[in-house]
Formats: structure tokens, C-alpha cells, sequence
């Protein structure tokens, strides 16, 4: 595996995360869900962006024989060029900062632990939480010390929802227990579908702080009663179910919510499947 490969892999995913489509909420082919200020070719533009710095991480971590924290240490400043090449490329819209963070850190944990051989999702996963526990939790503790300075902060100030930080610090329970088994589930007439069905199972299970901030926890309680209807009464995911999407579309526009964090979990299973599969050529 290189980082070129890495690379193309990491645009693939963020494409195939947009062009998911009726996405509830979300931007995607067909209109821009719950937002005003970007549309599918904004997220095409910022895509093209952000992933030579997706194959910088993995290169960092493909050549890093330091600890895991030090190598998270090592990409966060590449990181923070791809949060500005994003904002040049959308004219100032955050389009993917959370899927900087964990396609980069997925990247950076893949590059080292497949240094010598394939890539395991298990070993990827496990080197994200030995990177990322420590330097985060120490995060979360200067936050509550201090006055909130983004909406994750006042989030965390306000309910104490570590949001994707949480996630990295556990070592992403989320792509383990539900992206990766729902992606690998089949069964869905097609690849579009196979997304939704997942993107909906992460919508039932994880709690994203995208909705949280928008809509807090009567939003955030009210998305996964609706994901979980939804795949009670459409286990597959037919013609119908794609129509009964496109109006739950419209019912989270009604109410501005958008499970963001959940279309970046999607996208990261995406990347990490192929990045395992590829390896294995």
C-alpha cells in the first residue's frame, strides 16, 4: 500500500459519501438538505482539496517508527493544512474539518500498522485509540477549564458529548460495532442503497453532535426514532423506502437538522473496507 493509493482511496470515499443519494438532511446529488451555504459542488471542490493531505498522513505514518502519540503529534499541523486548503477551496465553508480529523487520523494509524504487510481494520482501529486517547482526554480537560471557543467546546461545556473525539478516544466503536458490520451486511438492491442502509444505522446508534448542536437532544433522540422506524418497516431498502427517504429529507430540513457526524463515520467505514481490501491485492 502507498500513498498515492492511500490517497485516491480517501477521494473515493468522500465521493461516495456525496453521492449517496436521498441522503436525510445532507448534501447531496439531488439538493443541499439542511444547509444554505454549500451544495454537492462544494464538496466536490473541497473532496479534490483535502485528500493529498489524507496521503501525507498516511506517509507520515507509513515512515514514523515513533510512538502512537507522537505520530498523532506529527500530523495534526498537516491537518490543519487541509482545514485551510478546504476553506480556500469552498470560499470559507466547513465542509469536511470532521473528516480531516478521522480519515487523517484513520490514514496516519493504517500507514504504520501496514508498514509490513496488509492492513487489519481491528489493528488500524486499536492504533487510532493508543494515538489519540491520551492527547484527547487532556484536550477535554483544558476545555472545561476554560471559556468555549467553538461549537464543539460549547457542546461539550453544555452536555458533555465529546463528539467525534469521544470516538477516537474509544477507538471508534461506531465504524466497529456499526458502519463496518452494517457496509458488509449486503443484502441492498445496490452499492447507493448498501450506503444509505448504513448511513441509517449510524443515524439509530451514534450520537452526532452536528444534530446535537442544531437541534440537542430532543433532535438528536427524535433522528435515531426516525432511523430506527425507518429500518423496521424497510429492512431493505426499495423503491418505496428510497420515496419514504426523500420525505424524511424534507422532515429534517423542517426541522435543520443534519446528522453531519454521521455522513464523516460513513465515509471513514468506506475508506477503511477499501484501504483493508486493497492491501490485500
Amino acid at each position: 500500500m502507498t500513498a498515492v493509493q492511500a490517497e485516491a482511496l480517501a477521494l473515493d470515499a468522500l465521493l461516495e459519501e456525496i453521492r449517496a443519494t436521498p441522503k436525510p438532511g445532507l448534501v447531496d446529488l439531488r439538493d443541499s438538505g439542511a444547509h444554505r451555504d454549500m451544495d454537492a459542488d462544494t464538496f466536490f471542490a473541497s473532496a479534490e482539496a483535502i485528500a493529498p493531505f489524507l496521503g501525507r498522513m498516511f506517509a507520515e505514518g507509513a515512515a514514523s517508527t515513533e510512538e502512537p502519540q507522537q505520530l498523532f503529534a506529527l500530523i495534526r499541523p498537516i491537518g490543519r493544512e487541509a482545514e485551510e486548503a478546504m476553506f480556500a477551496a469552498t470560499g470559507g465553508v466547513n465542509t469536511h474539518k470532521g473528516a480531516i480529523f478521522t480519515l487523517g487520523l484513520l490514514a496516519a494509524a493504517a500507514g504504520q500498522t501496514g508498514r509490513r504487510g496488509p492492513v487489519h481494520v481491528g489493528d488500524v482501529l486499536e492504533r487510532c485509540r493508543e494515538m489519540a486517547a491520551a492527547p484527547l482526554r487532556a484536550e477535554l480537560a483544558a476545555m472545561s477549564a476554560r471559556q468555549p471557543r467553538t461549537h464543539g467546546e460549547r457542546l461539550y461545556r453544555a452536555t458533555g458529548s465529546a463528539g467525534i473525539r469521544g470516538e477516537a478516544i474509544e477507538g471508534f466503536p461506531a465504524l466497529s460495532r456499526v458502519a463496518l458490520p452494517a457496509l458488509r451486511e449486503g443484502g441492498q438492491p445496490d452499492w447507493n442503497r448498501q450506503l444509505l442502509y448504513t448511513l441509517l444505522r449510524l443515524m439509530e446508534r451514534v450520537e452526532d453532535s452536528t444534530v446535537l448542536h442544531r437541534g440537542g437532544a430532543e433532535g438528536l433522540g427524535w433522528m435515531r426514532r426516525e432511523a430506527g422506524a425507518f429500518l423496521s418497516a424497510y429492512p431493505v431498502l426499495t423503491e418505496e423506502a428510497l420515496g419514504d427517504l426523500s420525505a424524511m429529507n424534507q422532515a429534517f430540513i423542517r426541522r435543520n437538522l443534519s446528522p453531519g457526524g454521521c455522513a464523516d463515520l460513513l465515509c471513514a467505514a468506506v475508506f477503511l473496507q477499501r484501504l483493508e481490501e486493497t492491501s490485500r491485492q
